[in-house]
């Protein structure tokens, strides 16, 4: 499944999605696979620190105050809306604050839905995103990120799902549909491949 274009510009933006203790504890949401990947996005954080930005799912307040479908949704995940959970969970996971000075706040799945975030990543051309979920966020933010024509990595050791099933059909989607047009490799791969 291992495959880059080419080298990585060093500019390229390190777009880390959702690594939250939302989806670390959360007695709903949490998956403790999520504390296996965070030597590998820590790995690429050291390498370009500068290129990082991380986004976070903010949910409702309250399912009555969702748009649309999303009222529904959240009926479901009533134990995930700000007025029930602990604001820490919110926070990025206390291993990567660190090198998390840029923060893009997203009320649905793709990181891109930030301006902030989507200007960015349409300045650098090309990004690399680790994180969560690979079958709901980060899936979302790859096929907008391929649609506005950036260069899309997917590092496959540095994204997790509660689903590890779901995590490997979707990396198996985004590799074989999407073959031209988004890259999946190791970090050993990506971080060899990285301009210095």
């Amino acid at each position: 499944m291992n495959r880059l274009f080419g080298p990585i510009p060093s500019s390229a933006l390190h777009i880390v999605v959702d690594m939250q203790e939302l989806f670390r504890s959360h007695p709903e949401w949490g998956t403790q696979s999520l504390t296996a990947i965070i030597p590998a996005i820590q790995r690429l954080l050291m390498a370009r620190p500068d290129n990082s930005y991380f986004s976070r799912f903010i949910p409702a307040l309250r399912a009555d105050q969702a748009d649309g479908a999303w009222k529904r949704y959240y009926r479901r995940w009533a134990s995930v809306t700000l007025d029930q959970l602990d604001p820490a969970q919110i926070d990025v996971v206390h291993e990567l604050r660190p090198w998390a000075k840029r923060l893009a706040d997203k009320a649905g799945y793709s990181a891109l839905a930030n301006a902030d975030l989507r200007n960015a990543a349409i300045a650098a051309g090309d990004v690399i995103l680790t994180g969560v979920e690979t079958d709901v966020c980060v899936l979302a933010t790859a096929i907008e990120a391929m649609e506005i024509g950036l260069r899309v990595i997917l590092p496959s050791d540095a994204l997790t799902s509660s689903s590890l099933t779901c995590h490997a059909k979707a990396l198996d989607i985004l590799h074989d549909r999407f073959e031209e047009q988004i890259e999946v490799a190791s970090v050993d791969q990506i971080l060899a491949a990285w301009q210095k």
